[in-house]
């Protein structure tokens, strides 16, 4: 039996609809070829665990484009449209047995709400029917319609932080393989519910961690049911039918599907009231870095502020409140502001500069009057070292560190992804010498540091507040808190693929 031929593809970038600035071509780390496959084969994330599980099953890998970037405004659409148009160039011409695509599910683009529904709706249209399309996906993902009706096959990572991401690329391909084979008659069922997660959105614990249980109890007693997911929109794509959305797959069998859908989703649906956290504030966290010397270094999820759902990474509200406290400790804090790099890289290593550093990009903050010591310059490119991302390449922009008393700002050309101590490290800041360390994120920073630093979440103003009525949210109205949403029965759509030759079919339970 020949070697299936499967194309492909990976396109990352989560996208915030309230941060204006656009992002760009350059922004974009892209390999193409065998370079794509390099890369893949020695990351910890979706088209990794695709790359593995094809190589495992002996199958020929066609790789296409591999595209990604730190999430934050929308994406030029030129860059998108060249990068789809390629992608399905190449299944145009190499006619593939089936598609497997790494894709993050929350990319926005200039003018252009579900590209990854549009991205799957082309391929489709280019290979026909009989191919079967696959797609691995981050559990924070829009899920809409458009990709269940293009793909055969549409799964998500299961943990937040998300240290499962191999094994959903490795879920994809190997789903889509028994779909080619034969194996499997792929049937979806997919339930909408209105609603926004307000931050207790980890699967280790509370409502999460019950839903999961339930829908992995579904997947051991029902021999057809071969997947679920749990999407957790991300809150910041103000798009049509945003919010929680529950699949499952079973094996040519719409009533199981219909079933497990059903259970996980009215569970969900009646215990929204408990996707509401709270955090210490910014004072609770200096008290307990102050109190608690036993846990240094510390390590703060900044959760306003945070580059990972796509806010611009300018806050200055923990520098003017640890000038304001007088707080004697170490602490390591990234902050955007291009314009701060280049008087500090023209002033020197050495120098002594005094700088107003960030708050340009974010409403409501204000600049922090900074005077210190230029004690690193650096072109901002890393290798990620942590489980989270852990192998694949990030970059700050050219960057300076200035360091006054026992602060040291890491200032940044770019909002920088710093879940990860190689961004900080590989700038001259020892973790292990910090008291605190800020990094830009809420959720992933607790894998890639640990045994590095102790982590603290904290409630902090900017961009990325898990506040809904804070935001002018349109197209994604209503949604349960903003608006008053009553659900009388929770009702599956079913997307049936079962007849590969016949294509697909859309049942309203």
């Amino acid at each position: 039996m020949p070697r299936p031929r499967v194309l492909v593809a990976h396109l990352f970038h989560e996208g915030h609809c309230f941060n204006p600035t656009l992002t760009r071509a350059e922004d974009f780390f892209v390999f193409e070829g065998a370079a794509m496959l390099e890369a893949a084969r020695s990351s910890s994330g979706i088209l990794g665990g695709i790359a593995r599980a094809l190589d495992a099953a002996c199958a020929e890998i066609i790789p296409t484009l591999s595209a990604k970037t730190r999430p934050g405004g929308p994406v030029e659409r030129g860059f998108y449209e060249d990068a789809k148009g390629r992608i399905v160039a190449a299944a145009a011409a190499e006619a593939p047995d089936a598609v497997c695509l790494s894709l993050h599910g929350a990319m926005l683009v200039d003018g252009l709400a579900d590209p990854e529904g549009d991205l799957l709706a082309a391929l489709r249209r280019t290979v026909g029917n009989a191919v079967p399309i696959a797609a691995g996906f981050d559990l924070h993902a829009y899920c809409s319609r458009a990709m269940l009706a293009a793909a055969d096959i549409v799964t998500a990572c299961k943990e937040n932080p998300h240290s499962d991401l191999q094994a959903a690329g490795e879920r994809a391909a190997r789903l889509a393989l028994d779909v080619l084979a034969g194996r499997l008659r792929p049937v979806t069922a997919y339930v909408h519910l209105p609603f926004m997660s307000r931050g207790n959105s980890e699967t280790a614990s509370g409502p999460l961690r019950e839903l999961h249980d339930l829908g992995r109890a579904w997947l051991a007693r029902a021999p057809s049911l071969v997947d679920y997911s749990i999407f957790n929109n991300h809150s910041f794509i103000d798009a049509p039918s945003m919010g929680q959305v529950v699949l499952a797959i079973a094996d040519a069998d719409p009533a199981t599907a219909e079933a497990a859908a059903a259970d996980i989703a009215t569970r969900m649906w009646a215990a929204r009231e408990r996707f509401v956290m709270t955090w210490p504030d910014l004072d609770a966290v200096i008290d307990r870095v102050m109190k608690e010397p036993s846990g240094r270094p510390y390590v703060m999820g900044d959760k306003g502020d945070n580059v990972l759902a796509g806010a611009p990474g300018d806050g200055t509200a923990l520098l003017w409140l640890l000038n304001e406290r007088g707080a004697d400790l170490r602490v390591a804090l990234p902050l955007t502001d291009a314009a701060a790099v280049n008087a500090a890289r023209a002033a020197g290593i050495g120098a002594t500069v005094s700088l107003e550093v960030g708050g340009r990009l974010t409403p409501g903050m204000r600049p922090y009057p900074l005077t210190g010591t230029v004690t690193h310059l650096g072109d901002g490119n890393f290798i990620n070292t942590g489980l989270y991302m852990r192998g694949q390449p990030s970059r700050l922009g050219p960057c300076a560190v200035v360091r006054s008393g026992g602060l040291s700002v890491l200032l940044t050309s770019e909002p920088g992804l710093t879940q990860d101590p190689a961004a900080f490290e590989s700038n001259g800041i020892a973790i292990a010498e910090q008291d605190l360390v800020v990094a830009k994120s809420f959720f992933h920073f607790k894998l890639s540091f640990e045994g590095h630093a102790t982590p603290i979440q904290a409630d902090t103003p900017g961009m990325s507040r898990f506040a809904p009525t804070e935001l002018p949210y349109t197209h994604g109205r209503p949604f349960w808190p903003a608006d008053a949403i009553t659900l009388d029965r929770i009702a599956p759509v079913i997307f049936d693929r079962s007849d590969r030759g016949r294509g697909l079919a859309v049942r309203f339970r």
